[in-house]
């Protein structure tokens, strides 16, 4: 299957050509519409590497797969939540954005949008880095 796939041929308006949508524009788009949700810490590298770390902002698209056929995509995306907030809600939360945002903006019918919790960070994960960081900068300085 291509990259690219064709969204929309109007025959009334089929002098002015086709519009083609990549793939990792569809991904990028969701990764961008799955990380501002409340209640996600990050987005994994998928199945593929097993791995529950979150990839850094300029790859996230990167843990995001897509499958098109025309006029048509289907979406999973691997996230990391917080456990504060009701897994569930966000999974929901964030079926929901990324379908409506690659609607809007592609103009391709979103048949589904999988996604995968990989992990569950806990409050004390989130501040346990920052304190061996300080701990780290006050045994250089002496």
């Amino acid at each position: 299957m291509s990259d690219k796939q064709v969204v929309k041929v109007n025959p009334q308006e089929q002098e002015l050509g086709s519009i083609t949508v990549s793939k990792e524009v569809v991904a990028i788009i969701a990764a961008q519409e799955t990380i501002k949700t409340k209640g996600v810490v990050g987005i994994t590298s998928g199945y593929r590497s097993n791995s529950t770390n979150t990839l850094p902002r300029k790859d996230l698209a990167k843990g995001v797969e897509v499958w098109m056929k025309t006029g048509e995509a289907a979406i999973t995306v691997p996230i990391i939540t917080d456990y504060e907030v009701g897994i569930f809600k966000v999974a929901e939360e964030v079926q929901r954005k990324v379908k409506d945002a690659v609607c809007s903006m592609t103009g391709l019918e979103v048949l589904k949008v999988n996604v995968n919790v990989q992990g569950v960070k806990f409050k004390e994960e989130t501040k346990k880095p920052r304190k061996e960081k300080e701990k780290k900068q006050k045994e250089t300085e002496k």
